[in-house]
């Protein structure tokens, strides 16, 4: 039998097929990710994480799987799914919540034509829900459709947040799922967060710029929720990068939810929800770089595959030692491009 995370992959490619929405392999952003899965279970199993009426951002919403099924289970949350413009993945992440959208209307239509109002009956305590159009957005910010129930999209490059009109909308949560898949890629992550989540020079320390008023009305930072598939590729993946560039624009992530793998070492993927925000002075109490090397989620696998690593060098020849160190070099140079 598969894995249960291959099984909800599936149920959920499964769901976006019956919406005409397809799978795009060649792309990470045109496929459903176990991390969305467990993340969205995070998100939505209480108010801590997505308060009532919260205003969320996603990066990397990929096929918009989340942002659909968040929605749905939580009606009064309004969500903003972006991807990247390169290779027509926010095009595709548009056009795959507009065929939601059109799904959706029509199985409106087909219940209103067997509604008791539509055939003259008494309508009784129907109700005709939220309404579809009208979004939240302060400033003009360029958006795709945001007549859609709840949902708008938008290209976002990573790497240029900080210009970005997204960057000055006034969001309650910042979410994304398996978003790294390179040293560059995490450092512009953490470059985007940094725009997301720290003050900018207009602002207080506070983050919130205008009158006292608007400063009570106003969360100073988003909430920012992560999911990692971590220990990926035997160790080699790219968790410790994540950790090193969100360090670097002082952020932290602390693990509240999915495998932790704390009490184990076992090399082997695990999905890890992450609460980012802002570091208290570089770091935390009690969570010093030192401490993280030995007890950080991110650094989990780095630390396991050095183990194994070290283990295996005993009793091994200088050769030997000479051709692992040569193999380790072009695995390393590999995964950094």
């Amino acid at each position: 039998a598969p894995p249960p995370e291959a099984t909800g992959v599936a149920a959920a490619t499964d769901e976006l097929k019956a919406l005409g929405i397809g799978v795009v392999e060649r792309h990470c952003s045109g496929r459903v990710w176990p991390a969305a899965l467990t993340l969205l279970e995070h998100l939505t199993r209480d108010d801590r994480c997505l308060p009532p009426g919260a205003r969320v951002l996603e990066l990397g919403a990929g096929t918009g799987y989340m942002a659909l099924k968040a929605t749905k289970r939580r009606p009064d949350v309004r969500w903003c799914a972006t991807e990247t413009a390169h290779e027509d993945a926010a095009e595709r992440l548009a056009s795959n919540l507009d065929a939601a959208a059109a799904a959706a209307r029509a199985e409106t239509d087909e219940l209103h034509q067997r509604s008791p109002l539509h055939r003259g009956e008494n309508p009784g305590s129907m109700s005709a829900g939220p309404p579809t159009d009208g979004f939240f957005f302060t400033r003009e910010t360029e958006l795709k459709k945001t007549t859609r129930r709840g949902v708008a999209s938008s290209a976002l490059e990573w790497s240029d947040a900080a210009r970005s009109p997204l960057a000055r909308e006034p969001w309650d949560v910042v979410v994304g799922s398996d978003l790294v898949y390179g040293e560059a890629g995490a450092r512009d992550l953490a470059a985007c967060l940094a725009a997301m989540l720290l003050p900018r020079e207009e602002e207080g320390e506070d983050g919130i710029s205008g009158d006292a008023e608007t400063k009570k009305k106003r969360k100073p930072f988003p909430s920012c929720f992560l999911a990692q598939t971590c220990g990926r590729w035997g160790g080699y993946g790219y968790d410790a990068a994540l950790y090193r560039s969100l360090r670097a624009v002082g952020l932290r992530a602390t693990a509240v939810g999915g495998e932790s793998l704390s009490d184990s070492d076992e090399m082997r993927q695990h999905v890890c929800v992450f609460s980012v925000a802002p570091s208290l002075g570089g770091a935390e109490p009690g969570a010093s770089e030192e401490e993280d090397e030995a007890h950080h989620p991110l650094l989990r696998a780095q630390r396991l595959r050095a183990a194994a690593e070290t283990a295996a060098e005993v009793g091994m020849s200088e050769d030997d030692r000479a051709a692992a160190e040569a193999e380790k070099a072009m695995q390393e140079a590999f995964l950094s491009q």
